[in-house]
């Protein structure tokens, strides 16, 4: 792509480092469409050495897209947009937000297109967060399976995260304010291939966390259903598809929840690891991930 960023691709599927660019600085139309525009191409987009303040990022956000909603996770109390993601040296290892592979909040009926990561306080080893290309696991497949594919509907849902019984393993985070709520247990579709409303893509709209059900003609039983399920849960997640970041603070990553994955690896035992997290939402109506 022809473009004013100094850019750098990180693996031969996803990921771009961003050279040289100060987001405390007045950034004109024109670069702003090229970093768009690398987001959507590259999928994540590293861009180091920043130094932003929450009311900072969130007007960086803006210059995405409007404020994408946050269920379940309470914000900053003098910023409503933007969440803490953090986990205390002291706190048990077990448990880390963000810990499994999934799509930010999947189960809302237009989830987030971007999702803005800062990082203030990481661990000198650990705490990496990688990425999967759904749109490359989608290319990759042969044409009667991408067709087969196309004819199915997932059904999302917040229920194995963010439901009641969860609260306890939520209330480990103790400087994250996460409130369960039977609102988890609804439900909401989207269909399992979805053409990106910028890059004209298809990808597999599909995360191992909020899809908990599939719908299609070929799918006669639960056994169908389920074996479906194992079979992307496994392919979508695949080594070939992925891109591992190591954080630095000062880091900033931006990715395109419309085409991607992501899990936050817990391998940083009694180290504490911060950053500041905030949501663009989908500029385009109707949204790609309703038909």
């Amino acid at each position: 792509m022809k473009t004013s960023l100094e850019i750098k691709p990180l693996t031969g599927v996803l990921g771009v480092r961003i050279e040289g660019l100060d987001l405390n600085s007045d950034l004109d139309d024109e670069l702003i469409k090229d970093l768009r525009s690398a987001i959507c191409e590259f999928e994540v987009a590293v861009i180091p050495n920043q130094k932003l303040s929450p009311e900072d990022q969130v007007a960086f956000s803006h210059l995405l897209g409007p404020y994408s909603p946050v269920p379940f996770v309470k914000p900053l109390q003098d910023n409503s947009e933007v969440i803490k993601v953090v986990k205390e040296s002291t706190e048990p290892d077990a448990f880390n937000f963000g810990g499994v592979w999934h799509s930010d909040f999947s189960f809302l009926p237009i989830p987030p297109a971007f999702t803005i990561l800062y990082a203030i306080d990481v661990p000198p080893v650990g705490g990496d967060t990688v990425w999967a290309s759904t749109t490359t696991a989608y290319s990759q497949l042969d044409e009667p399976t991408q067709q087969r594919l196309g004819e199915i509907t997932a059904v999302h849902s917040a229920s194995a995260s963010y439901s009641p019984a969860q609260q306890d393993l939520h209330s480990q985070l103790s400087n994250m304010n996460i409130e369960t709520s039977e609102t988890a247990n609804e439900t909401q579709e989207h269909p399992l291939v979805c053409e990106h409303p910028e890059t004209g893509k298809p990808s597999l709209f599909f995360n191992p966390t909020y899809v908990r059900g599939l719908k299609g003609p070929e799918l006669e039983s639960k056994d169908d259903e389920e074996a479906l399920l194992k079979w992307l849960n496994n392919w979508t997640t695949g080594i070939q598809f992925t891109f591992r970041h190591k954080w630095s603070s000062g880091d900033l990553v931006i990715w395109d929840n419309r085409s991607t994955q992501h899990i936050a690896l817990n391998d940083y035992k009694g180290v504490r690891r911060e950053l500041n997290r905030t949501t663009a939402s989908d500029l385009t109506t109707p949204s790609p991930y309703r038909i």
